[in-house]
């Protein structure tokens, strides 16, 4: 009885995390699919051989696992705040609970091949973090503090079902493209030239906040609230999938150039 209710615990769990997931299942595995395709063949052999599998089979691992007794912590790794002032600051003032300082503290302690002074298990612990956090940090519902913006709510509406700004923003890929795979949006999104990828992963996770702060108030002008989706216009849809395009590749190649710095010879 007692392994019974212990699965039915587990369940719940799991159930609540993927409700409140960033990007949700699509994003995650888009913005990996990305990184992988941009790593180093170094990063490349030393990732398969701690993780024992690709980046996208751990891009929601973070989310599973955010609610078991020894992982509850990481339940405040899922966004990075920024104030007004656009300063990282962490939830409720601890900088220690920011996607952004956990990015920047895991690959300073893995770079210059810190990694090697690790446990096996250990270093395949902070890939998972990292690919899940590089992830999360640039989704439109997990960049910005919005109570330190003064910014509200911004629901919208599904065919006629009331939707919250952050579940629409985790589930955008699928709203904007229901019939696509992820190879599909892969190749529609990994766009962007090599000297822009250098421009774009320049700076650390701390700089990469405050980029994605900016870029992501812009997307409270692109619906009124209460508005229906299936009645945007084409401009406001356009919107929605140029910064679905923007966040999701910049997260991909900043999450590559993170792990292409850990692992450089």
């Amino acid at each position: 009885m007692k392994t019974l209710r212990n699965l039915i615990v587990l369940l719940v769990a799991l159930a609540v995390s993927q409700s409140a997931m960033a990007w949700s299942l699509w994003g995650h595995h888009i913005s990996a699919y990305i990184a992988e395709k941009h790593l180093t063949p170094e990063a490349k052999e030393k990732c398969e051989h701690y993780l024992k599998h690709n980046l996208p089979h751990y891009s929601s691992w973070q989310d599973y696992w955010r609610h078991s007794d020894p992982f509850k912590e990481i339940s405040y790794w899922h966004s990075s705040y920024v104030n007004k002032e656009f300063d990282v600051i962490g939830y409720k003032g601890d900088k220690t609970r920011d996607a952004a300082y956990q990015v920047a503290r895991i690959t300073k302690e893995m770079s210059k091949g810190k990694y090697k002074n690790m446990s096996d298990s250990l270093v395949a612990v902070n890939l998972k973090l990292l690919i899940h956090m590089v992830g999360d940090m640039h989704c439109p519902s997990h960049a910005v503090h919005t109570k330190d913006f003064g910014l509200r709510g911004h629901s919208i509406y599904v065919k006629g079902k009331k939707v919250s700004r952050h579940s629409f923003w985790d589930r955008s890929p699928q709203y904007m493209h229901p019939k696509w795979k992820a190879d599909r949006f892969v190749k529609a999104y990994d766009t962007y030239t090599p000297k822009e990828i250098k421009k774009i992963c320049k700076g650390d996770a701390y700089k990469w906040s405050v980029q994605n702060g900016h870029s992501i108030l812009k997307t409270y002008e692109y619906w009124d609230k209460g508005a229906e989706f299936t009645k945007l216009s084409k401009e406001q849809r356009k919107q929605i999938d140029e910064t679905l395009h923007e966040q999701l590749a910049f997260a991909g190649y900043r999450l590559a150039a993170t792990l292409n710095k850990i692992f450089s010879k």
